[in-house]
Protein backbone atom coordinates (compact mmCIF):
# COMPACT_ATOMS: atom_id res chain seq x y z
CA UNK A 1 0.00 0.00 0.00
CA UNK A 2 2.96 2.33 0.90
CA UNK A 3 4.26 2.00 -2.69
CA UNK A 4 0.49 2.63 -4.13
CA UNK A 5 0.59 5.95 -2.06
CA UNK A 6 4.09 6.98 -3.47
CA UNK A 7 2.69 6.45 -6.59
CA UNK A 8 -0.04 8.46 -6.23
CA UNK A 9 2.29 11.08 -4.79
CA UNK A 10 4.37 11.08 -7.71
CA UNK A 11 1.63 11.27 -10.11
CA UNK A 12 -0.23 13.75 -8.67
CA UNK A 13 2.88 16.56 -8.33
CA UNK A 14 3.84 15.27 -11.54
CA UNK A 15 0.59 16.61 -13.07
CA UNK A 16 0.72 19.68 -10.78
CA UNK A 17 3.84 20.89 -12.42
CA UNK A 18 2.58 20.99 -15.99
CA UNK A 19 0.56 24.14 -17.15
CA UNK A 20 -2.06 22.47 -19.35
CA UNK A 21 -2.16 24.76 -22.14
CA UNK A 22 -6.16 24.49 -24.29
CA UNK A 23 -5.78 22.44 -27.28
CA UNK A 24 -9.24 24.29 -28.27
CA UNK A 25 -9.55 28.19 -29.30
CA UNK A 26 -12.72 29.56 -27.79
CA UNK A 27 -15.45 27.91 -29.89
CA UNK A 28 -12.92 26.17 -32.13
CA UNK A 29 -14.11 22.19 -30.97
CA UNK A 30 -17.95 22.98 -31.90
CA UNK A 31 -17.01 24.67 -35.29
CA UNK A 32 -14.94 21.39 -35.83
CA UNK A 33 -17.52 19.16 -34.71
CA UNK A 34 -20.06 20.95 -36.92
CA UNK A 35 -17.80 20.15 -40.15
CA UNK A 36 -17.59 16.97 -39.78
CA UNK A 37 -20.90 16.56 -38.98
CA UNK A 38 -21.30 18.43 -42.58
CA UNK A 39 -18.92 15.72 -44.27
CA UNK A 40 -20.37 12.95 -42.58
CA UNK A 41 -23.85 13.65 -44.23
CA UNK A 42 -22.31 15.03 -47.78
CA UNK A 43 -20.58 11.42 -47.45
CA UNK A 44 -24.08 9.30 -46.60
CA UNK A 45 -25.31 10.85 -49.87
CA UNK A 46 -22.87 10.19 -52.10
CA UNK A 47 -22.93 6.50 -50.44
CA UNK A 48 -26.93 6.35 -51.31
CA UNK A 49 -26.10 7.52 -54.76
CA UNK A 50 -23.50 5.19 -56.13
CA UNK A 51 -24.76 2.32 -54.33
CA UNK A 52 -28.43 3.12 -55.45
CA UNK A 53 -27.43 4.24 -59.26
CA UNK A 54 -23.70 2.29 -60.47
CA UNK A 55 -23.05 -0.55 -58.06
CA UNK A 56 -26.08 -2.10 -57.46
CA UNK A 57 -27.37 -2.18 -61.11
CA UNK A 58 -24.41 -3.55 -62.27
CA UNK A 59 -24.39 -6.42 -59.48
CA UNK A 60 -27.78 -7.26 -60.00
CA UNK A 61 -27.21 -7.98 -64.21
CA UNK A 62 -24.41 -9.62 -63.06
CA UNK A 63 -26.46 -12.02 -61.24
CA UNK A 64 -29.44 -12.44 -63.17
CA UNK A 65 -27.33 -14.52 -65.46
CA UNK A 66 -26.38 -17.39 -62.63
CA UNK A 67 -28.90 -19.37 -60.60
CA UNK A 68 -26.44 -19.60 -58.14
CA UNK A 69 -26.43 -16.12 -57.13
CA UNK A 70 -27.98 -14.41 -54.26
CA UNK A 71 -28.50 -11.11 -52.41
CA UNK A 72 -26.41 -10.66 -48.94
CA UNK A 73 -28.96 -10.18 -46.60
CA UNK A 74 -28.55 -7.70 -43.60
CA UNK A 75 -25.79 -5.77 -44.83
CA UNK A 76 -24.59 -2.88 -43.20
CA UNK A 77 -25.26 1.21 -44.91
CA UNK A 78 -22.56 1.08 -48.09
CA UNK A 79 -22.17 -2.40 -48.79
CA UNK A 80 -23.28 -4.36 -51.43
CA UNK A 81 -22.29 -8.44 -52.18
CA UNK A 82 -23.39 -11.39 -53.87
CA UNK A 83 -22.94 -14.76 -53.01
CA UNK A 84 -22.41 -17.28 -56.17
CA UNK A 85 -22.88 -20.54 -54.35
CA UNK A 86 -21.20 -23.80 -54.54
CA UNK A 87 -23.30 -26.16 -57.67
CA UNK A 88 -22.00 -28.78 -59.93
CA UNK A 89 -21.15 -26.38 -62.37
CA UNK A 90 -19.03 -24.03 -60.06
CA UNK A 91 -17.80 -26.15 -57.63
CA UNK A 92 -16.96 -23.41 -55.53
CA UNK A 93 -18.19 -20.81 -53.43
CA UNK A 94 -17.92 -17.26 -53.93
CA UNK A 95 -18.62 -13.29 -52.46
CA UNK A 96 -18.41 -10.72 -54.63
CA UNK A 97 -18.70 -7.03 -52.91
CA UNK A 98 -18.28 -3.47 -53.10
CA UNK A 99 -17.82 -0.84 -50.23
CA UNK A 100 -18.36 2.81 -49.95
CA UNK A 101 -16.07 4.10 -47.18
CA UNK A 102 -14.33 6.81 -45.63
CA UNK A 103 -10.98 8.06 -43.94
CA UNK A 104 -11.06 8.75 -40.50
CA UNK A 105 -11.86 12.81 -41.16
CA UNK A 106 -14.48 12.31 -43.57
CA UNK A 107 -12.36 13.93 -46.37
CA UNK A 108 -12.07 11.17 -48.85
CA UNK A 109 -14.65 8.47 -50.13
CA UNK A 110 -12.91 4.74 -50.91
CA UNK A 111 -14.54 2.57 -52.77
CA UNK A 112 -13.52 -1.00 -52.15
CA UNK A 113 -13.78 -3.98 -54.15
CA UNK A 114 -13.51 -7.61 -52.53
CA UNK A 115 -13.45 -11.10 -54.08
CA UNK A 116 -13.68 -14.22 -52.05
CA UNK A 117 -13.86 -17.63 -53.72
CA UNK A 118 -13.34 -21.01 -51.90
CA UNK A 119 -11.89 -23.39 -52.86
CA UNK A 120 -9.65 -21.73 -54.76
CA UNK A 121 -9.14 -23.45 -58.38
CA UNK A 122 -7.88 -19.89 -60.32
CA UNK A 123 -5.87 -16.55 -59.82
CA UNK A 124 -8.61 -14.05 -58.70
CA UNK A 125 -8.35 -10.40 -58.03
CA UNK A 126 -9.54 -10.66 -53.94
CA UNK A 127 -8.78 -6.28 -53.26
CA UNK A 128 -8.64 -3.20 -55.14
CA UNK A 129 -9.62 0.10 -54.10
CA UNK A 130 -10.83 3.58 -55.71
CA UNK A 131 -10.07 6.82 -53.89
CA UNK A 132 -11.60 10.11 -54.53
CA UNK A 133 -11.67 13.43 -52.56
CA UNK A 134 -14.91 13.92 -50.73
CA UNK A 135 -16.22 16.60 -53.21
CA UNK A 136 -14.41 15.42 -56.28
CA UNK A 137 -16.13 11.81 -56.65
CA UNK A 138 -17.09 11.28 -60.60
CA UNK A 139 -19.77 8.44 -60.66
CA UNK A 140 -18.57 7.71 -64.46
CA UNK A 141 -15.55 6.83 -63.55
CA UNK A 142 -16.57 4.65 -60.32
CA UNK A 143 -19.30 2.69 -62.73
CA UNK A 144 -16.30 2.22 -65.56
CA UNK A 145 -14.00 0.78 -62.76
CA UNK A 146 -17.18 -1.41 -61.12
CA UNK A 147 -17.75 -2.67 -64.44
CA UNK A 148 -14.19 -3.42 -64.87
CA UNK A 149 -14.03 -5.66 -61.84
CA UNK A 150 -16.97 -7.16 -62.73
CA UNK A 151 -16.07 -8.41 -66.32
CA UNK A 152 -12.46 -9.70 -64.46
CA UNK A 153 -14.41 -11.32 -62.22
CA UNK A 154 -16.68 -12.43 -64.76
CA UNK A 155 -13.53 -13.83 -66.77
CA UNK A 156 -12.10 -15.92 -63.83
CA UNK A 157 -15.05 -17.14 -62.44
CA UNK A 158 -16.14 -18.64 -66.20
CA UNK A 159 -12.77 -20.34 -66.53
CA UNK A 160 -14.20 -22.38 -63.73
CA UNK A 161 -16.92 -23.68 -65.85
CA UNK A 162 -14.63 -24.26 -68.30
CA UNK A 163 -12.70 -26.81 -66.42
CA UNK A 164 -9.60 -27.59 -68.91
CA UNK A 165 -7.83 -24.30 -67.40
CA UNK A 166 -7.29 -25.86 -63.98
CA UNK A 167 -7.74 -29.78 -64.24
CA UNK A 168 -4.34 -30.28 -64.40
CA UNK A 169 -3.30 -28.49 -61.69
CA UNK A 170 -6.42 -29.51 -59.69
CA UNK A 171 -5.59 -31.49 -56.55
CA UNK A 172 -6.73 -31.89 -52.39
CA UNK A 173 -5.54 -30.58 -49.42
CA UNK A 174 -4.52 -33.54 -47.52
CA UNK A 175 -5.67 -32.44 -44.20
CA UNK A 176 -8.95 -31.12 -44.72
CA UNK A 177 -10.02 -32.33 -48.22
CA UNK A 178 -10.78 -29.22 -49.72
CA UNK A 179 -10.21 -29.48 -53.90
CA UNK A 180 -7.38 -26.57 -54.47
CA UNK A 181 -5.17 -25.66 -57.37
CA UNK A 182 -1.53 -25.96 -57.22
CA UNK A 183 -1.14 -22.40 -58.74
CA UNK A 184 -3.33 -20.85 -55.93
CA UNK A 185 -2.91 -23.01 -53.24
CA UNK A 186 -1.88 -20.77 -49.79
CA UNK A 187 1.25 -22.82 -48.90
CA UNK A 188 2.78 -26.12 -49.80
CA UNK A 189 5.01 -28.71 -48.30
CA UNK A 190 6.55 -31.90 -49.01
CA UNK A 191 7.03 -35.10 -47.81
CA UNK A 192 9.48 -38.07 -48.95
CA UNK A 193 9.99 -35.96 -52.43
CA UNK A 194 6.17 -36.03 -52.94
CA UNK A 195 4.72 -32.29 -52.80
CA UNK A 196 1.61 -31.41 -50.67
CA UNK A 197 -0.78 -28.86 -51.25
CA UNK A 198 -2.98 -27.13 -48.59
CA UNK A 199 -6.00 -24.54 -48.44
CA UNK A 200 -4.35 -22.78 -45.24
CA UNK A 201 -1.25 -22.13 -43.34
CA UNK A 202 -3.19 -24.29 -40.60
CA UNK A 203 -4.16 -27.18 -42.68
CA UNK A 204 -0.08 -26.89 -43.71
CA UNK A 205 1.32 -27.05 -40.00
CA UNK A 206 -0.80 -29.94 -38.70
CA UNK A 207 0.66 -32.08 -41.69
CA UNK A 208 3.88 -30.80 -40.84
CA UNK A 209 3.42 -32.03 -37.21
CA UNK A 210 2.12 -35.57 -38.36
CA UNK A 211 2.50 -36.07 -42.07
CA UNK A 212 2.31 -40.19 -41.52
CA UNK A 213 -1.41 -39.14 -40.43
CA UNK A 214 -2.40 -38.13 -43.60
CA UNK A 215 0.06 -39.35 -46.41
CA UNK A 216 -2.27 -42.31 -47.57
CA UNK A 217 -4.84 -39.77 -48.89
CA UNK A 218 -5.31 -39.62 -52.14
CA UNK A 219 -3.93 -36.19 -53.35
CA UNK A 220 -3.03 -36.27 -56.93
Amino acid sequence: MADLLEFAKQVKDQLTRVTREPHWESGEAERYMVEINARRERLAQITNRLMTTTIQPRLEILAEYFSNATRTRNEPSGCCSYWFGYCERFPTSTKVSYTVEHDVRFEKVIVRYDAVMMPVFIKLVEHDNLTFALDEVQDDLVATWVETKLLDFLDAYLRIDRGADFADEATTDPVCGMRISRSTAKVSDSYRGHPYFFCSGECQEAFAREPKAYVEVKTM
